[in-house]
């Protein structure tokens, strides 16, 4: 009999899980989400409520958490304990599942503890470090990934040279082309129409996309670069 493991429950921000394409897979398969930093199935989010729900039958419970980055809901169908203590406000780091529903990506949650605000700083040093590991990764393969006859030959170098896990190498290359332009479509629709005439403030457009910095930087980077915008001034793009 095959012995089922439990996936490590990955820290991340909320940005990367509802901006990431959502897969389902069959069986006993876990679902997830698609993204940049490889496939995220089950989540460790550290963040703050800013909205708590009950049903009136008392059998559905929600929390709305915002990191900074995004928000996402964890929703409890049961085991509503776990909310007891927590209250608009609460720091919370929260361990669970990601689903989708009706197009909602949302956490099923396991755990959930509340934290003071010292902890916001690790996770995010943690993240980051994280991140940073990730991004050399990424280099790595995308060197590579042209120099080599498919995709197993690839997975295996990048595993055998570099201890890099054939799942992140498949991942990073199922979503990072279909991924780009989806970013680079909202980003350059979101430019259209903050344009007020004399061009979208960078800060600005990254304040209104619930995009990562990093991501929105990538996507205006394309977009400069294929000749579709333009920077008027510093601090400013235009679409041409």
């Amino acid at each position: 009999m095959t012995e089922k493991r439990r996936l490590t429950a990955v820290k991340t921000r909320i940005a990367p899980v509802v901006t990431g394409k959502f897969i389902t897979q069959e069986g006993f398969n876990p679902n997830y989400v698609l993204t940049d930093f490889g496939k995220l199935s089950r989540v460790r989010i550290l963040a703050t409520v800013v909205d708590k729900f009950i049903s009136e039958s008392g059998k559905m419970a929600s929390l709305t958490l915002d990191d900074g980055t995004s928000t996402i809901r964890a929703k409890a169908f049961g085991g509503m304990a776990m909310f007891n203590s927590i209250e608009v406000g609460s720091i919370v780091d929260v361990i669970g599942r990601v689903k989708e529903y009706h197009g909602e990506v949302y956490l099923s949650p396991e755990t959930t503890t509340v934290l003071d605000v010292n902890h916001e700083l690790l996770r995010e040093l943690e993240i980051r470090n994280s991140h940073r590991d990730l991004d050399d990764k990424k280099k790595i393969v995308m060197d590579f990934k042209n120099t080599v006859q498919s995709t197993d030959e690839l997975k295996r170098m990048m595993r055998e040279r570099y201890a890099i896990p054939e799942e992140y190498t498949e991942a990073l290359l199922e979503s990072m082309p279909q991924k780009n332009n989806d970013y680079n479509e909202k980003v350059l629709a979101l430019i259209e129409k903050m344009d007020k005439g004399d061009g979208c403030d960078y800060s600005d457009l990254i304040a209104a996309s619930g995009l990562a910095e990093q991501i929105v930087e990538s996507a205006i980077n394309d977009l400069l670069n294929e000749g579709t915008c333009f920077e008027p001034r510093p601090g400013k793009i235009k679409k041409l």
